[in-house]
């Protein structure tokens, strides 16, 4: 796209307008919104659900995205039509909600375009065509009758081979480090149908047994093929560029997250000079936060012990980890720990009592594309059950012995109790229930950058909070050590994200920064910034939402303050949950705007 476009669909979304704040606490609607009528406008709704539907595919009677290169151009197509729809809604028509969901759903399609008209992995991530996140879950935490199950695996595996076929033909870029993750992704996956999806096949019904074992033959067949074409073909292609550029980052970090560009408020919390959340200004905040953080580091570590430099008293209790028998049930004990301590500090809302999360190792297919392990996940619209898993990396058993060690010890106590409340409550997991709950259909399905910036707030802020008590006490301050070094880790993101999309970090320096700065072992290092190369501000833009969420706090306060209220931290949880996790300005354009309606 030329700059004049991407310029151009800036200034479209100014009229449709993000949120002003005229003073803290106090937001303004922007030109263009209007007195809530009574009655919800039906044409918007019906274009909600036709978003969800032709975009999504939600509820919708399509065939499955094959990945072929018709399908990206006919989604890229399918967003503008959408987007032409919603712009000639007349928003004088919608209720203050819909207003909320509108501006929400017109940032969705206007970065969606500029991402689909800019960039187009689908030609360059080979990884992309081996994703096998809904047949894992089919496979290990689906909760319907294994016959229900074993049907949707078949379309799964004849779903893959299609998509196999079209990668072949689509990726015609090469990106080195993207391939070998596709390869190592790919093996893991062979691993499950070669032992899992047998075993589960004996649960079956003998006509469907024998109909998802000889798709299983079809599709392991098909795996190795697509290896051999990563091996041998595709190296021979010319080597791709996935940086982004300054252009398509900047209109994401106004499109999608919609981050004002000049917030004084933000400003002021963030220590930020006007416009730093665009590059090249947002590079130079990003090491500016960086060297912050750094400094509390180096003063908490001489309270702990003036010999040792933080980074050798993390890596010294890092040692003394978790032996790899015991990793899985450790995190499962901290998942269930999480949700007690909400209760017991009374920090957010808990209305279930079939909510728990449960714990579970990683299947083989994650253990090249992640190092750790990743968040609990209940579907969107999911109501069979609220239970999910936060799943756990486990030692891989073809791993070098060093390797292993290392993994170990970055999965020890001071990381696991660190990220445990982000993952699992009041963080991933319980955020995912309260979206099911949501009566906007489009929060249920439609998520931003919030999700992740809250779980931020929650580990930054929460976790080491010693009244709270989650840390054990002898812990405490090396625990805490750990928490301010992860949030290091994602300042490093803003650093990097912008720095390898717009040419301000090489790839090496990117991984030195991670490895030699930060403190993770290399392999870890390689892994978090292979990530960050795919996205393109997506890591970046979490850690400006955790200020936003911060000065949402001091203004929700001041607010009840102003209507004569008693403001308590339990009262704001309970209502972002509630609100859900749309770009911050719009949960704040709402949540102010509901306690007016409620106190003044």
């Amino acid at each position: 796209m030329s700059t004049p476009r991407i310029l151009g669909t800036l200034s479209r979304l100014a009229l449709v307008g993000l949120m002003a704040v005229a003073a803290v606490g106090h937001p303004v609607a922007v030109l263009g919104s209007a007195a809530a009528p009574v009655a919800e406008s039906e044409a918007f709704e019906a274009l909600v659900d036709r978003y969800l539907a032709e975009v999504r595919g939600i509820g919708s009677a399509r065939g499955p995205n094959d990945m072929s290169a018709d399908s990206f151009a006919r989604a890229l197509e399918t967003q503008r039509l959408v987007l032409q729809a919603l712009e000639a809604i007349d928003r004088s028509t919608l209720t203050f909600d819909q207003d909320i969901d509108y501006r929400f759903l017109d940032s969705i399609l206007r970065s969606g375009v500029v991402w689909g008209e800019n960039v187009q992995r689908w030609r360059q991530n080979p990884g992309s065509y081996v994703a096998a996140g809904r047949f894992m879950y089919r496979l290990t935490a689906d909760p319907r009758p294994p016959a229900e199950r074993a049907a949707g695996m078949v379309a799964d595996l004849q779903l893959l081979r299609a998509r196999l076929a079209n990668g072949k033909d689509n990726v015609d870029q090469y990106v080195p480090r993207w391939t070998l993750e596709a390869v190592e992704i790919l093996d893991g996956f062979v691993v499950v149908l070669e032992n899992d999806l047998p075993a589960f096949a004996g649960r079956v019904p003998q006509r469907l047994r024998g109909e998802l074992l000889a798709e299983n033959e079809r599709a392991l067949a098909a795996l190795r093929d697509y290896r051999s074409f990563l091996t041998d073909e595709l190296p021979g292609r010319p080597e791709g560029d996935w940086r982004v550029g300054a252009e398509v980052f900047n209109a994401m970090q106004e499109l999608r997250y919609m981050f004002p560009e000049d917030d004084v408020h933000l400003r002021r919390i963030a220590r930020g000079q006007p416009g730093f959340t665009r590059v090249p200004d947002y590079h130079d905040w990003g090491w500016k936060q960086f060297e912050i953080i750094k400094h509390h580091l180096e003063v908490k570590a001489r309270l702990i012990d003036p010999e040792r430099t933080w980074l050798e008293i993390l890596r010294d209790e890092k040692e003394d980890h978790f032996f790899a028998e015991q990793l899985v049930f450790k995190h499962h004990e901290a998942a269930r720990a999480s949700r007690d301590w909400v209760i017991d500090n009374d920090l957010v809302s808990i209305p279930w009592d079939d909510d728990d999360s449960i714990m579970e190792a990683a299947d083989p297919s994650r253990w090249s594309s992640q190092w750790w392990g990743f968040g609990p996940g209940v579907p969107a619209g999911q109501t069979i059950t609220r239970k999910s898993a936060w799943r756990i990396i486990p030692v891989a058993p073809d791993w070098p012995d060093d390797i292993a060690e290392q993994n170990l010890s970055e999965k020890d106590a001071s990381f696991m109790y660190a990220i445990a409340t982000h993952e699992v409550y009041p963080g991933h997991h319980l955020q995912s229930l309260y979206r099911n709950e949501n009566p906007r259909r489009l929060r249920v399905y439609a998520g931003s950058y919030s999700n992740q910036s809250w779980c931020y707030y929650v580990e930054w802020e929460l976790t080491p909070d010693p009244k709270y008590g989650w840390f054990p006490p002898d812990k405490q301050e090396i625990y805490a050590l750990e928490t301010l070094r992860l949030k290091l880790w994602r300042l490093g993101r803003v650093i990097i994200d912008s720095g390898l999309h717009t040419g301000r970090m090489t790839y090496d320096e990117a991984v030195e920064l991670e490895s030699e700065t930060i403190g993770f072992v290399l392999r870890g290092a390689q892994i978090n910034i292979d990530g960050i190369t795919g996205g393109g501000s997506r890591t970046a833009a979490p850690t400006v939402g955790y200020y936003q969420w911060m000065l949402l706090r001091e203004d929700y306060f001041q607010k009840m303050r102003e209507l004569n209220q008693r403001g308590t931290l339990k009262d704001f949880h309970d209502r972002v949950y509630k609100i859900g996790f749309l770009p911050v300005v719009l949960v704040r354009e709402t949540m102010f705007h509901d306690l007016e309606e409620e106190f003044s």
